[in-house]
């Protein structure tokens, strides 16, 4: 049994390094539009942070992920565009969380097709989210790139829907491949 002061500080190290790992993923995306949107992996980080220390790991990653990409060069209009785009949206990647019961249940089980359903479920849940930050800020601060007589709302579904689909398909599609290979990385550390 690990002390407090032990496990505090394997949870900041494994929280620094998987938000480092983060940045450097999102430096590998495939660009879409030269506006801002891409896929990538960079979510998979905040994800495993998600199950191995549920929510504190999942949301403080994240957040500090998209304070890193705030610093890093971003486009912003205004302070609530920029926390739209990037604090908020990268910290509810965090609610990935919100499956951990199920997939330790499914894991303890041996019940890997359960396992990868409950993992891909979370992985919606914090992509989802992260979707309807940047369509709310798409909505509310660059409305004026939808085409004349479009709607906001579906271009700005569109334009974000484009990039994040793929990235949660990715996504989950790693993290399934991971938790296939080594259980462990997706399992509570504390």
């Amino acid at each position: 049994m690990q002390n407090t002061k032990s496990k505090n500080l394997r949870f900041i190290t494994e929280m620094a390094l998987f938000t480092a790992l983060s940045v450097v993923l999102s430096f590998w995306s495939i660009r879409l539009w030269g506006e801002g949107g891409s896929i990538s992996f960079q979510m998979v980080p905040t994800m495993i942070m998600a199950y191995r220390y549920g929510y504190k790991g999942g949301l403080t990653t994240g957040f500090l992920f998209g304070m890193i990409k705030l610093i890093l060069g971003a486009y912003i209009l205004t302070p609530v565009q920029a926390f739209l785009d990037y604090p908020l949206a990268f910290t509810v990647v965090g609610f990935t969380a919100v499956t951990v019961p199920m997939v330790k249940k499914a894991f303890a089980k041996k019940e890997k097709g359960m396992a990868a359903f409950w993992l891909t479920v979370g992985v919606f849940v914090g992509s989802f989210l992260r979707f309807l930050s940047h369509t709310a800020s798409a909505v509310f601060f660059f409305g004026s790139y939808a085409p004349k007589g479009e709607n906001v709302w579906v271009y700005s579904t569109i334009y974000n829907g484009s990039y994040m689909l793929p990235s949660f398909i990715a996504s989950a599609v790693v993290l399934v491949i991971l938790a296939e290979v080594y259980p462990k990385i997706v399992m509570t550390a504390e």
